[in-house]
């Protein structure tokens, strides 16, 4: 039987760890993530909103707290898995405890499985939808996991990452040594929407819708990317206007996007550079 008291209980335990996702453990508690509730609720729209991912089975690559694995098994998928490996085994973020807090909270029938995204595909079968959300420019050789990341999905593949170089007019990822994007070694590459789009044709994945992000804009982008057009069409349901929503395979989206552009860092963003900041503080616990 289900002992909400001592779900309470580790839950405020566990208040003193960094979330990255603000997550409802129960009506009256949410955990105080480095992405707040309103944010994500906005974010997964854009996300998850364009996909039926009724009976479906979803793969998400990173999960960390497990607020899109949740998502994706609230949605309607017959099977979600969880994926991680840095953050559940960094003993200051505790993060493995958190997805199992989580998960116990809501009650959602949601696989757990260790892994590094450098490892896949691993042991891993296919599924219908793989979501690789604010991972890739994480890794120092981010092309590989992208690709191995892909095989995995019978039919999309989800990114979110943040974006760079949107004034240069051509394909290009910025690469940023040691600490010096928000002050955190694991924040290797800044690419521009231009290069996500051709590599990921490159790697098979040529019919890609793409969004800025919602609250944070261009400086981080969203890619529903799939094999062809009669792929996509059986899970993505959201109206393509090349004003919100772009088809990067159109000319009219490919301007729309790729069109050099100077952006300002919006409130957002500079919020979520106060949060990475937490991150790297509790990331130099651990090393030191």
């Amino acid at each position: 039987m289900r002992d909400d008291q001592e779900l309470r209980d580790r839950a405020a335990e566990l208040a003193s760890v960094y979330w990255h996702h603000s997550i409802r453990l129960f009506p009256d508690l949410v955990t105080n993530g480095g992405k707040s509730e309103a944010l994500l609720d906005t974010e997964c729209e854009a996300i998850l909103g364009p996909l039926d991912l009724e009976g479906r089975e979803v793969l998400d690559i990173g999960s960390w707290n497990g607020y899109y694995a949740f998502e994706a098994k609230r949605a309607g998928a017959a099977r979600v898995i969880a994926s991680d490996s840095l953050c559940w085994n960094l003993p200051a973020l505790r993060g493995r405890e958190t997805f199992e807090l989580a998960r116990e909270c809501l009650d959602l029938d949601v696989e757990a499985k260790v892994i590094d995204p450098t490892e896949l595909p691993g042991d891993l079968a296919a599924v219908d939808v793989v979501l690789l959300l604010g991972v890739f420019y994480h890794m120092h050789d981010p092309i590989p996991v992208l690709k191995n990341a892909a095989s995995l999905a019978r039919q999309a593949l989800v990114i979110e990452t943040h974006q760079d170089l949107l004034d240069i007019g051509r394909a290009g990822m910025a690469f940023y040594p040691r600490d010096t994007l928000n002050g955190d070694h694991s924040n290797w590459w800044g690419p521009n929407p231009e290069c996500m789009f051709e590599l990921l044709e490159s790697i098979g994945r040529p019919q890609v819708f793409y969004q800025h992000h919602p609250v944070i804009g261009p400086t981080r982008g969203i890619y529903h990317a799939y094999r062809t057009a009669d792929v996509a069409s059986q899970s993505f349901t959201a109206t393509v206007d090349n004003s919100s929503v772009f088809n990067l395979r159109s000319p009219e989206g490919r301007t729309a996007v790729f069109r050099p552009s100077r952006v300002r860092p919006t409130p957002m963003a500079r919020g979520r550079a106060a949060a990475a900041r937490r991150w790297r503080a509790l990331r130099g616990r651990t090393s030191g």
